[in-house]
């Protein structure tokens, strides 16, 4: 848990607006594709509200952090982050109101809500909150996350009981605009309006940083490797397996390279994400140095692959490749993940 500690009463106020919530059934006539904002008073951030449970499975909300939040909710919607892919697991940057059955429920939050004296019985009842980020754990909400979290359901109350009533008010009056439920300080009390608004502009110091690669130790190295016939798959993922380190465990991301012809793993690295740049480049250059060959051309299927290689490739004359599947990749790493989960269970 958080080192700021939320009050019993915060707590309360939290569990009582997703009691209604849950209780209004918003699911019944608004879509997953009606999305709108509320923005958190304290911060001024916009989370981009997705009511899920229209097929009467999962029962929930995400509220999507920011423009970074929407982009990869949108992706996922247009089919630009395959949902097959295990990564597309791992992208969420969102708060989530889920409603589960018992056996779902941890005992932290069990606890909570048995401090509280409230009761849930049934399918789908019991109210879990969790914050997603990429790449960690879903882990239990801050007390920031709490009081935003409280906001956020009593405003999505609002706008989906005026959207039973009229399902057009979500309409935009021109494209790219969000409605979003805005707060405003008056005589001592938060008032809430609609407004339309675009997500802003995502801010460069809040992009995943890039490779910053010496291209001196590549070409210190060159001398020193033999040129192969050899061809190469080469990829990042991350692992299911989560590793708890600190206070929220994450999910570690990987480099493998793999032999195209023979399906052999020929080097593997596993680091934290959004830590593991630096990583990755030292532990590939020690590979380069211990390997001792320079593959005639490497595989890759995502771009952030391809930018890493790049200089790689340009030094030491490699043909660099973009695919669709790695199929000696795919198949490694389905073997991986059964492996690691047979060792966590």
């Amino acid at each position: 848990m958080s080192e700021t500690q939320a009050t019993l009463k915060e707590w309360q106020k939290l569990y009582e607006a997703a009691i209604e919530f849950r209780k209004l059934e918003p699911w019944k006539w608004v879509h997953e594709t009606d999305i709108f904002g509320v923005q958190n008073p304290e911060t001024g951030e916009i989370g981009y509200c997705c009511i899920m449970g229209e097929l009467g499975e999962m029962l929930a909300m995400a509220v999507y952090r920011g423009t970074e939040g929407l982009q990869g909710y949108r992706k996922i919607q247009k089919g630009h982050i395959d949902t097959e892919d295990p990564d597309s697991l791992f992208v969420q940057d969102c708060l989530m109101l889920s409603f589960e059955n018992k056996k779902f429920v941890h005992e932290d939050d069990r606890e909570i809500i048995n401090e509280l004296g409230f009761r849930f019985r049934g399918k789908n009842a019991w109210p879990v909150f969790r914050s997603y980020r990429p790449g960690y754990f879903p882990w239990f909400l801050n007390r920031d996350e709490i009081i935003y979290m409280t906001f956020v359901i009593n405003q999505a109350i609002n706008i989906c009981l005026r959207m039973k009533d009229n399902w057009r008010i979500l309409l935009a009056p021109r494209k790219g605009l969000y409605l979003v439920r805005t707060p405003e300080m008056r005589n001592g009390q938060l008032i809430w309006k609609d407004s339309w608004m675009l997500p802003n502009p995502i801010e460069v110091r809040k992009e995943k940083p890039g490779f910053n690669i010496d291209e001196s130790k590549i070409k210190e190295i060159k001398n020193k490797l033999s040129f192969s016939t050899a061809i190469w798959e080469i990829d990042f993922f991350y692992s299911p397996v989560p590793i708890n380190q600190g206070e929220q465990p994450f999910f570690p991301y990987s480099l493998m390279v793999i032999d195209h012809d023979s399906g052999l793993i020929n080097f593997m690295h596993i680091a934290e994400p959004f830590k593991y740049q630096k990583e990755f480049v030292d532990k590939f250059i020690e590979f380069f140095a211990t390997n001792g060959i320079i593959p005639l051309e490497i595989l890759v299927r995502k771009e952030e692959v391809k930018k890493f290689l790049e200089p790689f490739a340009s030094i030491l004359n490699i043909k660099l490749t973009l695919k669709k599947k790695l199929y000696n990749v795919e198949h490694a790493r389905k073997e991986l993940f059964k492996f690691l989960k047979r060792k966590s269970v």
